[in-house]
């Protein structure tokens, strides 16, 4: 894009830092509230590079892997919205979200409306 510009990793890290510092409180006690090997559940919120994102139904966001759950799903389920759920398998700390695993789909959606 004609107006973007490139700026070095280090400079694009420590723009995410500072960023993301008004967000640890709630990340903290988001760590604190799931714990490893947790059962958690939400809806697709949307796909990027990272994966999978999630909308957790206790609150919180998560991510998991995209190839994971298409092997293992309907890809009929692979859109927003969809209900989707599995493991804690650790935290991201830079993100802000939970790290899942062993997901599952059943194809139900969570009755939000789309825009």
């Amino acid at each position: 894009m004609e107006e973007d510009i490139s700026i070095e990793r280090a400079e694009f890290e420590k723009v995410w830092i500072t960023a993301m510092a008004s967000y640890q409180e709630e990340w903290t006690r988001m760590k604190q509230r799931y714990s490893t090997g947790q059962h958690v559940a939400g809806s697709v919120m949307f796909f990027s590079i990272h994966g999978i994102h999630i909308a957790l139904s206790e609150g919180g966001f998560a991510v998991t892997a995209y190839e994971a759950v298409r092997s293992r799903v309907d890809h009929s389920f692979l859109y927003p919205h969809h209900l989707i759920e599995g493991t804690v398998q650790g935290w991201d700390d830079v993100n802000c979200w939970l790290i899942i695993e062993n997901c599952t789909m059943s194809g139900k959606k969570d009755n939000k409306e789309i825009i």
